[in-house]
Order: C-alpha cells, then structure tokens, then sequence
C-alpha cells in the first residue's frame, strides 16, 4: 500500500507541475488555460479505489470515459483493432505541435489499420474543441478531467501516448512529445503495423 501511495504522490504531483508548465501560449498563439491540479480528494486512495499503473503486457484499465459525443466508453470498446491513446490539451504546446505535425498525417496515413483516441486531460471542452478544429485532426474523442486514466497507465509527463494492442493489452507508453517518424516507428515497433 505504501509502494501505491508514493507511486500516486509522483503522479498526482508530475500532472500539477505539467499543468502549470505547459500554460502560456504556442508557437501559433493559441492561448493557454490556466488548470487547478488533479483534485486531491479525486486521486487518494482513501476517496476511491485508484488502479496501479499497467505494466507492459497487461490488459489496459476498465475504466470508463465520456467521448466527445456525450456517450460513456472504455478502452475495452476499442478491441479488435490496434490502439493509439494520446493524452493532450490545449493548454499544453507540445500536444498541440504534434497534432498537426505528427497525429494528423500518421492517423490519415494509417487510421484504417490502427485506431487513434485522443484523450482530453483537465481541459475547458469549448478550448479543446476549438483546437480539433484548428489542427483538423480527426481521431475519436474523449475527457479524462480529472486525469484517472493517465495515472492509472502511468503518465508521467505531456503528451503522453500509450499503444494498446488488438487484444487489449498495454504494449508500450511514451512521456513527451513526438514527431511523425517517431510515432511512425513506435506503431511499427509496438503494434506491428508499418506505414
């Protein structure tokens, strides 16, 4: 249990300091939001039961999330199909430099072998809205606002990009940003499928 509550502290405090980093505005001006860390009493064991980390190999957390359209949904749901999960948000510029340098020709290129979810993390809806539109990425959209399913796989830092194999499994997890040869050979590499 101690082992979990530090691994928890390291989490919970990483999303603050990302937070509160990744404010300000990019390269393209799009203004950032200042975001309240994680909640406390959201991310402690004693308020709800909080998952470890997923290790490689291991099935990815059933936890559930609202998809942009308003419908619940788990990363079970995606099944059958290769998965790439991106933890962004606009307040952060590294997320928004690699949706349009990165994600958007990788998941045009490659979107029918491999599917793409974009996890929004402690964002104002009407902002990550508005940068969908602007970087014209087009995956499947979802919310973590209080940021339960980044801990649970172990987010470190932002962006953070887990890939998930057809059967459901964690295969591997990616703090920091990418650009598109990266992200081109980490789906090659972890997932199998070449562009």
């Amino acid at each position: 249990m101690t082992r979990l509550r530090t691994r928890l502290a390291i989490a919970v405090t990483a999303v603050a300091i990302i937070a509160t980093a990744c404010g300000g505005t990019d390269d393209t001006g799009h203004a950032g939001t200042t975001i309240a860390p994680i909640d406390d009493n959201v991310a402690t064991p004693s308020s709800q039961p909080v998952a470890t980390p997923a290790p490689s190999g291991d099935p990815a957390p059933d936890l559930t999330f609202t998809l942009f359209d308003g419908s619940a949904a788990t990363l079970a749901d995606f099944r059958g199909r290769p998965l790439v999960l991106n933890f962004w948000a606009s307040w952060c510029p590294s997320c928004v430099a690699e949706m349009s340098t990165a994600f958007k020709p990788v998941q045009e290129a490659l979107g029918d072998q491999v599917a793409f979810l974009g996890m929004n993390i402690q964002d104002e809806r009407h902002l990550a809205d508005q940068l969908l539109e602007e970087t014209g990425v087009v995956w499947t959209s979802a919310e973590d606002p209080q940021g339960e399913l980044y801990i649970a796989l172990g987010g470190l830092g932002m962006p953070f990009t887990v890939y998930i194999d057809a059967a459901g499994n964690v295969i591997h997890e990616h703090n920091g940003p990418l650009d598109e040869a990266l992200l081109r050979a980490q789906i090659e590499e972890n997932l199998g499928v070449a562009s």
